[in-house]
C-alpha cells in the first residue's frame, strides 16, 4: 500500500470539486508531458532525494533497499512540467509526509494530499 502526494505548480480552482477535477486533468496532461521536469520540482527531488534516497538508488542486494520510505523510481521521473507526484511506502507516510509537505511548501508548490483530499499551499508572509 502507498501514499500518494501531487506537487501542483499552477493556481488550483477556489470550488474543491472543481480543484479536484483540475488536477485530475492535469494527471491526464503529466503522462503525456515531453517536457521535462520544472526547475522548481528538480529542487524538490533533490531535497529529498537527499534525505531520502530514490529507490533506484539501490542495487538489488542491499540490505537498506527494505527501509528505503520510496514506493517507485526512479523518482525523477515523476516530475513533470506542471506537477509531479510521489509515492511514499504507507508503513513510513506519517515520518514522510510532514518533511516532503515542508521541502514542497519552501519552493512555493501546492501540495496536493489526496488520502485526505485536501490541498496545503504556503502561506502569504
Amino acid at each position: 500500500m502507498r501514499f500518494t502526494v501531487d506537487f501542483i505548480l499552477t493556481e488550483l480552482p477556489k470550488e474543491e470539486t472543481e480543484a479536484w477535477s483540475f488536477i485530475e486533468h492535469l494527471r491526464e496532461e503529466y503522462h503525456e508531458d515531453k517536457c521535462g521536469a520544472h526547475e522548481k520540482l528538480v529542487q524538490l527531488h533533490s531535497a529529498l532525494t537527499k534525505k531520502y534516497p530514490c529507490l533506484y538508488s539501490y542495487t538489488d542486494d542491499d540490505p537498506e533497499l527494505d527501509n528505503c520510505p520510496w514506493s517507485d523510481g526512479p523518482m525523477i521521473n515523476n516530475f513533470a512540467s506542471k506537477m509531479g507526484m510521489v509515492a511514499i511506502a504507507y508503513s513510513r507516510a506519517d515520518e514522510l509526509f510532514p518533511f516532503v509537505l515542508e521541502k514542497a511548501l519552501e519552493l512555493d508548490i501546492i501540495v496536493a494530499d489526496g488520502q485526505a483530499r485536501k490541498f496545503i499551499v504556503q502561506e502569504s508572509q
